[in-house]
């Protein structure tokens, strides 16, 4: 077969699929016809989730039109009868969707609704928030096959208040039954990502809404004929924040990683995109695309020519609203069923609710994070130096100084400069504090000070550290297998101390620092990681190699001694 016969019979499957969803290829659709495997994507989707029964399908999605005060989708789906308990879960989830727990979810088991009607509800949802965000950046006319549609009297909702607390998963799933190595969404995901993320695990009950979910990554967000996969992740990851989605900037901002991108720049785009180190076009790009999340009806329309005015093509600006879409309908999705996050949270989002609704008013407002960590024992203590209390910053010196002390001496190895140190730490803490955001605990941020100060003293060494070569990269362990106790324990033992101290000392400053914040200093795995600005497997792949080459020097000194025959 030909290119253009493929290109032609790849149309008329498309075309197909929504003849058979509506009875005709409807405009909003059409406006997408030069990236044509954006709507393949679109048509999968809503084959999928007509096909798990449109008699359910159609009244949710305009429900969700209605709450998004979409003219075309409303039109696009006729009202009918949706069991009211559903249209008020349909209604929460399209209005205030980081709120939806798992009480909504058993209040609808309560009425009779099975665990596959909820998800095939939510499905239905995520599809009309997806449509909806389609017809705000593209602006469809309404087709002539199509009549106004008529509003719905929906529930009133009271505003949600207090913190968000998404315990899931909501719905009860085997994820056994179809997450074999064979299935091929799986091994899709797999590749992309290194694992199956829990968003699509408790979708496992249903492998056709599943497949199509994967199948629109495949055709949206993977490829790279128009926008690159890091702009592509870009707009995921600013839509997540914007729609409070923690688990989705985890996600977004660890694939972005994966893609040689700082975690600064990651939270930075989470955080305010107007202030990352990105380029002005693609900093246009996210202040139009920001204007598409969900639900956006009290901000600035979507402009078009903005983008095109950087240079943007017809085709990248398409592509880059259907990515919009894809991102709510996600968004919508991990809302309602509460996926559990696939790796400990570095942030969590917290929308800040106004008298009227959850979302902000104005196009320049931006996601609100959590002020502190909640198990982080200094939040009062900063919060009162914040507020202009400089006395309050004494009690968290004493309570800091043996441990940055401690960190200092382990990198420095020399008792004067690790005290001269500690003070140039704690005047750096209180100058920046008021910077300080509480993303990580007062104690993590203390310590990156101080492993950077001491770091800085090093490299003013002359000459510098003779074991901070490149050496140990070809390092091998040869005298690991007869310790008697573990060396990274020898501290506790008085008599060694010095002896592991000196080891310690000896090490590759990167190594020297792994192991001393994260053996010495007992912070855990992900406190040390963010302290030196690593990811978790960097910091255990350091921390590995620290100790094995700590078991290497030491190893002649604590050998067990060979038995001998009697």
């Amino acid at each position: 077969m030909s290119g253009a016969s493929a290109i032609e019979g790849q149309q008329h499957t498309v075309d197909s699929r929504l003849v058979a969803a509506y009875g005709f290829v409807p405009n909003i659709f059409r406006a997408q016809m030069n990236v044509e495997r954006v709507v393949d994507a679109e048509a999968c989707l809503i084959e999928a989730v007509f096909g798990a029964g449109k008699r359910l399908a159609v009244p949710v999605l305009h429900v969700v039109a209605q709450v998004r005060g979409s003219n075309y989708c409303s039109a696009l789906f006729p009202s009918g009868d949706v069991h009211d308990p559903l249209t008020m879960f349909v209604v929460k989830l399209a209005r205030y969707g980081p709120w939806i727990s798992k009480g909504d979810v058993e209040e609808l088991r309560v009425t009779g609704i099975n665990d596959g009607e909820i998800l095939h509800a939510i499905a239905a949802t995520a599809l009309g928030q997806m449509l909806c965000t389609l017809e705000l950046g593209l602006r469809p006319a309404l087709d002539v096959e199509l009549s106004p549609g008529g509003a719905i009297e929906l529930p009133k909702l009271r505003v949600p208040a207090g913190p968000i607390s998404p315990a899931g998963p909501y719905l009860n799933t085997e994820t056994t039954v179809a997450l074999g190595i064979d299935f091929r969404p799986c091994a899709v995901l797999r590749e992309q990502f290194g694992f199956v993320p829990n968003l699509f695990k408790i979708q496992a009950d249903s492998p056709e809404l599943l497949e199509a979910e994967v199948r629109a990554l495949e055709l949206v967000l993977f490829p790279e004929d128009h926008l690159s996969r890091v702009q592509k992740e870009f707009i995921q990851l600013t839509l997540a924040a914007a729609n409070f989605s923690s688990y989705l900037v985890a996600l977004h901002s660890q694939v972005l990683e994966i893609l040689g991108l700082s975690r600064k720049t990651s939270d930075q785009i989470a955080d305010d995109y107007r202030c990352a180190d990105i380029s002005e076009a693609d900093k246009t790009l996210l202040g139009e695309i920001r204007k598409l999340a969900c639900p956006p009806a009290q901000f600035a329309a979507f402009d078009k020519q903005a983008l095109c005015g950087q240079g943007f093509t017809e085709a990248q600006v398409v592509e880059a609203i259907a990515m919009a879409g894809l991102a709510n309908f996600l968004s919508a999705l991990q809302f309602g069923l509460g996926a559990v996050p696939d790796f400990p949270l570095r942030r969590a989002l917290s929308p800040r609710i106004g008298a009227k609704d959850l979302y902000p008013s104005s196009a320049d407002a931006r996601p609100t994070f959590d002020a502190r960590a909640s198990d982080d024992p200094d939040a009062g203590l900063v919060a009162r130096v914040q507020q202009g209390e400089t006395g309050a910053f004494e009690d968290l010196v004493r309570g800091h100084t043996r441990r940055v002390f401690g960190t200092l001496h382990g990198i420095l190895g020399d008792h004067d400069q690790a005290r001269d140190a500690t003070q140039d730490v704690f005047l750096k803490a209180f100058e920046h504090i008021g910077k300080f955001e509480g993303r990580s605990k007062f104690s993590t941020w203390l310590t990156s000070i101080a492993v950077n100060t001491g770091t800085e003293i090093l490299r003013r060494r002359r000459p510098l550290d003779p074991l901070d070569t490149d050496g140990e990269e070809n390092f091998r362990p040869r005298q690991v297998q007869g310790w008697a106790e573990d060396p990274e324990r020898l501290f506790a033992a008085s008599q060694v101390n010095a002896l592991v101290r000196d080891a310690v000392l000896r090490l590759p400053h990167k190594y020297r620092v792994a192991v001393l914040l994260r053996d010495i200093n007992q912070l855990t795995t992900e406190e040390a990681a963010e302290a030196l600005g690593l990811s978790v497997p960097a910091l255990k792949a350091r921390v590995l190699r620290g100790r094995l080459m700590l078991r290497e020097s030491l190893a002649p000194h604590f050998m067990r001694p060979e038995r001998t025959n009697a």
